[in-house]
């Protein structure tokens, strides 16, 4: 069983807890998103509103949301306390959660706001819900 846990700032210890308790997997791999919006966002403030002159912020953003990333895939790795890979991806994440589950059994996602209702999920959660071609374990943050 190839078992995908998708790893969202805030929520992430929810899914781990919840691949913990279930049987160990044949295959077990941690995913986090960068969402490129922010990047190209800052990219287009700095060319639009700030000139064209000197050092351009994004890069920087870059670099920090790497190093971040980096952490919370290791903390998650520690968390969970067993073998597993680690997959990174860059763009828009409810597309790169939708293709990343292209051959997998299982995708472990949370909610993204705690409380009933269908608030509780974010655009982003609704899309892979909606278009995940796998079994979805929604877990509670």
């Amino acid at each position: 069983m190839k078992v995908l846990v998708w790893l969202s700032e805030g929520t992430w210890p929810s899914c781990v807890d919840a691949v913990r308790a279930l049987e160990t997997p044949a295959q077990l791999t941690l995913l986090h998103v960068i969402d490129t919006d922010i990047e190209e966002a800052m990219h287009g403030a700095y060319t639009g509103l700030l000139s064209r002159h000197g050092h351009d912020p994004a890069r920087d953003l870059e670099v920090l949301t790497g190093a971040a990333e980096q952490a919370l895939l290791d903390d998650a790795a520690s968390r969970l306390g067993r073998p597993c890979r680690t997959a990174v991806r860059r763009g828009h994440p409810e597309h790169e959660v939708v293709a990343a589950c292209a051959d997998v059994d299982l995708l472990v996602c949370a909610r993204d706001h705690a409380g009933p209702g269908p608030k509780s999920l974010g655009r982003h959660t609704r899309f892979v819900v909606d278009h995940a071609p796998c079994a979805v374990l929604l877990v509670w943050p």
